[in-house]
């Protein structure tokens, strides 16, 4: 009964590097536990609400063994054996015989344990079955960009992104913004620096400014060449309290000014940035070649 909940593929364990926020963009982002954590409790919440757990036809064929092997699959992931989390929730589902909210759950696990391991697409297909064995919640559809986008899709996780925002018209519920963030880095690596630009200046003025956003608005205009302008969205970041990435738009900062001929407010820069954050190789190369100029 479940063969579409399954790959009858075998998996590739691609790893693909976090993103280099030093002006070396790529399609990952949201390597991060927390965000799939904050997305799955907004699901639970959800269910709760509106009297869903049981919406299928509930629990009572999960044995106590199942419940303990679910349990040993949060605890590989945990640990982060991701590969034996995923093993362990494949073996759950096919001792299944319907769709129940054990079920939903495993699967939510499921796809968190495969994005952590870095088998996006196997995380994108298992947001696409959530979809149709739960129901076309908005979350499901923004897990599924971001799993796309790192996996190098840009067009498939548009159009995932567009399905979650047709049943998240206000764009509020738990994972858009990092759908979009992604998108946008998927744009940027696929060399569209357009489209994500575009994407960073809708997610400033619908609110979701952060650190992370402005420096990567502040990557796509480097790409383009427009340093000025990349200099503004930098300065932007730079005044929010928000400080997840004001090292790396200081080092985007210097690297500007680089860009622009002017070598010794470069240079003061990337000693400025060593004095703050340490002594950074890439900083070091570029401080030895602006003291020659």
């Amino acid at each position: 009964m479940y063969k579409y909940y399954r790959k009858s593929e075998k998996r590739e364990k691609s790893k693909k590097d976090v993103l280099n926020l030093n002006y070396a963009p790529a399609a990952v982002v949201c390597e991060d536990r927390k965000f799939h954590a904050k997305v799955r409790k907004h699901i639970a919440s959800a269910l709760l609400i509106a009297g869903m757990l049981f919406l299928l036809t509930g629990c009572g064929h999960v044995t106590e063994e199942m419940k303990a092997g679910k349990e040993n699959g949060i605890a590989l992931m945990e640990n982060g054996d991701y590969e034996g989390a995923v093993a362990e929730f494949d073996s759950l589902i096919d001792q299944t015989k319907h769709v129940s909210s054990f079920e939903i759950d495993v699967l939510k696990y499921r796809g968190e344990a495969e994005f952590m391991l870095g088998d996006y697409g196997a995380a994108a297909y298992t947001y696409d079955t959530l979809v149709k064995v739960d129901k076309p919640r908005a979350e499901y559809y923004y897990l599924g960009a971001v799993s796309l986008a790192n996996s190098g899709d840009a067009e498939g996780a548009e159009n995932r992104l567009e399905s979650g925002t047709k049943a998240d018209e206000k764009h509020a519920a738990a994972g858009y913004a990092e759908a979009m963030e992604a998108l946008g880095a998927a744009y940027m690596t696929a060399g569209d620096e357009t489209k994500a630009d575009e994407i960073y200046q809708t997610l400033v003025e619908e609110g979701f400014s952060s650190t992370e956003v402005y420096n990567r608005w502040m990557m796509a205009a480097m790409k383009k060449g427009d340093y000025e302008e990349a200099l503004q969205h930098g300065e932007a970041g730079l005044a929010l309290s928000d400080d997840r990435a004001k090292k790396e738009i200081a080092f985007n900062q210097a690297v500007c000014y680089e860009y622009l001929g002017q070598y010794e407010k470069a240079l003061e820069l990337f000693r400025s940035y060593e004095e703050q954050y340490g002594q950074d190789e890439k900083a070091d190369h570029e401080i030895a070649f602006l003291v020659t100029r």
